[in-house]
């Protein structure tokens, strides 16, 4: 097949020595989102992406990015312990914060307090940390590195609703050696401990790079193949190796428009640490028509390439998306890696418009190597630190990684039919729904949702053997062309219904908080309603709430079979 032939020679185009160059330039500046470092990565990428032939756009956009700018901590016998502050922290008011430090969760009772805890400093524990009534919060990592983190629970850009979720208090982390010291002083009970922080939290102007690649038959319809170049200090292998590949991507594609059906649209955001994602949450709400009529798949790339991380065993996807990164990944490094359904981090802004996620983190250090003192395994020691610097890029990973990519949205843009595989969605869907049903019990019934998952799946299973017996043949007739086109509309049309319910608990039109969300995360009140009292008007409004949900998750599995019907129809026309 033309499409699998070339796939080899797309490949051997890769050039390693220019993925490195690129590296090595793009982390010899330090990037927090607005500085001057990125500023010349944006001008970096204008330049070779200019120099490809491609049509080049580097937007400035306003955003509120928050920069730690210093932090110490002084014990009550005048001890000083280095630290680090997080984006979105408060600064500590002048003078600094004085008050009794607890080791949490030993003392749960943290109101007034500063509690001490082991941990990267997540969103989730200081919003659940700061409503229990903390006034500071010190996380001690592992390592000999504090880590830096953003800690917003805000996806992206604040608005009424949210706005009051801004971190109120100060928090800062050290590294596990001083973490020890913390806890010996700490040993006997609450002691005065001092947190002095400085934290600039407001709107900078940021750049977006946007590189289009045009096939040469014409289509709105494109890949969203993007990563963030905003990194912590210089930012090696998070994320400049991402920013190198996309470039070289650029360089191999281009000269094959004549063979692709999609269009590939390659961006830069910044703000995806400094800003919570707030530069691809813009861009979503700036461009939200566009991409919810023409963006086929989200291919994001984040922290690839570096020299150690040589396990693939997880592919982070929606699940119609699982199969083909598991075989480009089985091809190409003789290893199986499992599906990990995408979580709600990564630059995922797109759910809400029906766009499918395809990688986000690719190759991983082994589970018994050096990320186990990162509190994410996978991830190297020097992620998120001062010392993620080029020297540990690995060539060879880096290329490798970079072919993984560039075969997957090849298998996308070059096909026929967009090369989904929508059982593997059908059968989550049905073990969503199974999970959500033990955990309510007896106080909620979820059969019709079942019941009508039972029929979307069998109808997968129709419309996977068609796009898999399209993108088989070697030459298609009229009829098969508008066959293929049929699918493709059909499958754009799927991917919108379904992916906003079971992805999002907002509408389309907003973005859900950066927080950990569970399939049908409207579904959540279940975990909760079979303990409340079924007389008392809690469980009442809950019940009505989850009643709600399930009619909007109902309505739209029928939806999806209703259209998945009237192109099984279309099909018998045509034959």
């Amino acid at each position: 097949m033309k499409v699998k032939g070339m796939e080899s020679k797309l490949l051997a185009d890769v050039n390693p020595n220019l993925l490195m160059k690129h590296t090595e330039y793009i982390s010899s500046f330090d990037r927090e989102s607005g500085s001057d470092g990125e500023w010349q990565a944006a001008k970096y990428f204008e330049e070779v992406m200019t120099g490809y032939g491609l049509d080049v756009q580097i937007k400035s956009i306003e955003n509120l990015i928050s920069l730690p700018i210093s932090a110490e901590i002084t014990l009550g016998d005048g001890r000083k312990v280095p630290c680090i502050t997080q984006s979105y922290a408060a600064s500590a008011k002048p003078g600094g914060l004085k008050e009794k430090a607890v080791f949490y969760p030993e003392c749960m009772d943290v109101k007034g307090k500063i509690a001490v805890l082991k941990g990267l400093a997540s969103p989730g524990a200081c919003y659940d940390l700061e409503r229990m009534g903390a006034v500071g919060l010190i996380f001690i990592n592992g390592g000999d590195y504090p880590h830096n983190m953003a800690i917003s629970p805000i996806w992206g850009m604040p608005v009424p609703e949210s706005i009051d979720l801004l971190g109120k208090i100060p928090v800062v982390s050290v590294t596990k050696k001083n973490g020890e010291l913390l806890l010996n002083y700490l040993e006997n009970g609450s002691k005065e401990v001092t947190i002095e922080s400085e934290v600039h939290t407001d709107f900078r102007q940021v750049p977006l790079c946007i590189a289009n690649l045009k096939a040469a038959a014409p289509t709105n319809r494109y890949v969203l193949f993007n990563g963030h170049v905003d990194s912590w200090h210089k930012g090696a292998t998070d994320n400049a190796t991402a920013n190198a590949a996309i470039l070289e991507i650029a360089r191999v594609l281009k000269d094959y428009r004549d063979l692709i059906n999609i269009n590939v649209r390659f961006v830069w955001w910044s703000g995806h640490s400094n800003g919570r994602y707030s530069g691809s949450n813009w861009y979503a709400d700036h461009n939200w028509e566009d991409i919810h009529e023409n963006a086929v798949l989200n291919v994001n790339i984040d922290a690839i390439g570096a020299a150690g991380s040589t396990s693939y065993r997880s592919v982070d996807s929606s699940a119609q998306c699982f199969r083909l990164g598991f075989e480009v990944i089985k091809e190409m490094t003789g290893q199986e890696p499992r599906y990990s359904r995408i979580q709600r981090n990564g630059d995922q802004s797109f759910w809400g418009h029906g766009v499918p996620s395809l990688f986000q983190i690719l190759s991983l250090q082994p589970e018994s190597a050096q990320g186990k003192d990162t509190f994410v395994p996978g991830l190297p020691w020097y992620w998120h630190t001062t010392e993620d610097k080029f020297e540990y890029v690995g060539k060879e990973k880096l290329t490798l990684d970079t072919k993984i990519y560039l075969a997957s949205i090849w298998r996308f843009i070059s096909q026929p039919v967009l090369p989904f595989f929508f059982t593997d969605m059908g059968q989550e869907i049905l073990a969503n729904l199974d999970d959500w049903q033990k955990a309510a019990g007896q106080a909620f019934d979820l059969s019709p949702l079942k019941e009508k998952a039972m029929v979307l799946n069998r109808m997968f299973h129709d419309l996977d053997n068609e796009i898999s017996r399209v993108n088989e043949m070697e030459k298609l007739s009229e009829a098969d062309k508008v066959n293929a086109s049929n699918l493709n509309d059909c499958i754009m049309s799927l991917n919108r219904i379904i992916i906003p319910v079971h992805y999002c608990r907002k509408s389309p039109f907003e973005a859900d908080l950066a927080l950990s969300a569970k399939p049908f995360p409207g579904l959540t009140g279940l975990e909760k309603l079979s303990a409340v009292d079924h007389n008392s008007i809690e469980f009442k409004a809950l019940e009505r709430q989850l009643v709600r949900e399930r009619n909007r998750i109902y309505h739209y599995l029928k939806e999806t079979i209703d259209l998945i019907k009237n192109w099984q129809d279309n099909r018998s026309n045509i034959s």
